[in-house]
């Protein structure tokens, strides 16, 4: 499973979604990287899903959050994605 979270440097909320899906991913078999949407991997992921605002979370293609999520939340997403 592919977890994509986008952030931004000018983001002051998109820390605490770091440090929240870091940790989902040091218990989880996931694929996660955090993509800064001034970078060329996040910039096309953005154009792609029509992202509008960070921190977004986007699991095996799909955006399916927005904002920062609780551990709890995060845990339930990559649930249902398995």
């Amino acid at each position: 499973m592919e977890v994509r979270l986008l952030v931004s440097k000018w983001c002051s909320v998109c820390p605490q979604a770091e440090r929240v899906w870091e940790e989902v991913a040091r218990g989880q078999p996931i694929d996660y990287k955090a993509l800064d949407i001034a970078e060329p991997a996040g910039r096309a992921l953005v154009a792609a899903l029509r992202v509008r605002t960070v921190p977004a979370v986007v699991i095996d293609g799909k955006l399916v959050a927005v904002g920062v999520v609780s551990m709890g939340d995060a845990l339930k997403l990559v649930s249902q994605a398995a």
